[in-house]
């Protein structure tokens, strides 16, 4: 049997959700030791573990609370193997569908592939090709202005909803926008679902954010890490100055990691040693890992320095 807490770090639910997932939808409903205490057996631990990782594709809890043991373990494997095999024809055939603005087919493949496969794969297979595509569509004129605001709209939304999902009190929260002058966000979307694969709480801000006020919201939220793309080499001076300002407004603790193509140059010219050039989920989540671990003692230094 095992108690609140360890049930939480075995399946890597917070305590605060299996109560609620107790209370709200009878997902799991623990023993009681003589102290009132809840205790969990390993059958059940097995069931959240089911049940976490079928909400981190985009199933609600609401609707598998009410599945038996046999269901979810169905489910799960249906989850895994998916569609694997035709993952890779998957994104030019979404494009097609919103070349002949047959948005509904468009929604439909994303909210599958959303569903059905661990975000990873989800991002390497499906998101960063799509992104791709849309880029060398466009740019020989095979997609219209319209139609690529279409699949960053459409994408936008499904993928909101898999950032969304887990807060994550406990994890080092991450802010994710980019600077004034850079509209394109597709990539930062794409960055953030690695982040939060990785196990970053993201916080997504969106386009557009003076550095004031993105450094404002980092200190008024205890942001691990600052995350910015920019992408267009076009607007390279005006995120140049954006660079510099955010640096010199944020916290001298915190991080910022750019992504996008004109990342190497901005990182050079800004010369911080607090800006770093992030080109790969791997670095990414390299940099995730070590500031979650970075995050406890720099609490407890902020605790000191507060109490004395």
């Amino acid at each position: 049997m095992f108690p609140i807490k360890a049930t939480a770090e075995l399946t890597g639910l917070t305590p605060e959700t299996l109560r609620a997932w107790e209370r709200r939808h009878g997902a799991v409903v623990p023993l009681r030791d003589a102290a009132g205490r809840r205790l969990y057996d390993a059958q059940m631990v097995d069931r959240l573990c089911h049940l976490h990782r079928l909400t981190g594709r985009g199933h609600p809890i609401r609707d598998l609370a009410a599945l038996d043991d046999a269901a979810l373990e169905r489910l799960s494997g249906a989850s895994r193997d998916t569609g694997y095999g035709g993952l890779d024809a998957l994104p030019g055939q979404m494009l097609d569908a919103i070349a002949d603005y047959r948005i509904d087919e468009f929604d439909r493949d994303l909210t599958v592939a959303i569903t059905t496969l661990p975000v990873a794969v989800l991002v390497s297979r499906v998101v960063a090709p799509l992104l791709r595509e849309v880029g060398v569509r466009w740019a020989d004129g095979r997609l219209a202005i319209a139609q690529e605001r279409l699949v960053s709209s459409l994408l936008r939304s499904r993928l909101m909803s898999v950032l969304t999902q887990h807060p994550g009190a406990a994890r080092p929260r991450v802010l994710f926008a980019t600077l004034p002058g850079e509209p394109h966000e597709l990539g930062l979307l794409g960055a953030g679902l690695h982040a939060h694969d990785a196990g970053a709480s993201v916080l997504y801000l969106g386009t557009g954010l003076p550095a004031d006020e993105l450094a404002t919201v980092a200190s008024r939220l205890d942001a691990a890490a600052v995350a910015v793309s920019s992408i267009d080499p076009g607007h390279a001076p005006q995120a140049l100055a954006g660079m510099r300002a955010l640096d010199a407004a944020l916290e001298p603790h915190v991080p910022v990691w750019v992504g996008g193509g004109n990342a190497r140059y901005l990182a050079e010219a800004v010369a911080s040693p607090r800006i770093q050039a992030v080109i790969d989920p791997m670095s990414l989540a390299e940099l995730i890992r070590r500031c979650a671990s970075a995050r406890r003692p720099l609490r407890t230094r902020r605790e000191r320095t507060a109490a004395g």
